[in-house]
């Protein structure tokens, strides 16, 4: 059955309103999934701001008391060696243990990411500026100063047994047996 004029008229401006319709649905629709884009984009710019801020202090360095413990074997097991050398591999050991501990994939950087993915985008914004903070940075740099991580580990050594004693405690306040040495 033929079309009658104002029909086929009306089909067409239907059409020519139609195209631009479907192309604004379609532009408003890669607008807003690339603002989705943008706006993960933006969040992981967020949480990669805060893990920086709080990480930028996480470095073993080389005159750090645990490099002293954690090459004491190898010292031990190589006497000839310089003053020298041992400086350099404190050093080379300071940068591969902070990038196993802190570095992409690690699991202090995967917990974290995972916790700051829980805030929200203007927390993360205030919490970067915290960290970020010179009475911050100057805190977290007497932290890592070796005389005060010296401390902290001897502290650390000495509470080991009042942590036991408070271990057993609780054991026998529970009617359980405390295990032997």
């Amino acid at each position: 059955m033929r079309s009658s004029i104002s029909q086929r008229a009306f089909l067409k401006r239907g059409w020519r309103a139609f195209i631009p319709a479907a192309l604004i649905i379609a532009a408003s629709t890669i607008g807003i999934g690339s603002q989705a884009v943008a706006a993960d984009a933006s969040r992981d710019a967020l949480i990669r701001a805060a893990e920086m801020a709080y990480l930028k202090s996480a470095v073993f360095t080389p005159d750090s008391p645990m490099m002293d413990a954690l090459l004491a074997p190898a010292k031990a097991a190589n006497p000839d060696v310089s003053d020298d050398v041992w400086a350099g591999v404190k050093a080379d050991t300071g940068s591969a243990i902070t990038s196993v501990m802190f570095g992409p994939g690690s699991a202090v950087e995967t917990t974290m990411h995972q916790s700051l993915d829980k805030l929200s985008n203007p927390e993360l914004q205030h919490l970067t500026v915290l960290l970020s903070d010179p009475v911050m940075i100057k805190f977290q740099q007497l932290m890592a100063d070796p005389s005060t991580q010296r401390e902290l580990m001897q502290g650390l050594m000495g509470s080991t047994v009042k942590m036991q004693a408070a271990v057993n405690g609780v054991l026998v306040r529970h009617g359980l047996k405390v295990p032997g040495p």
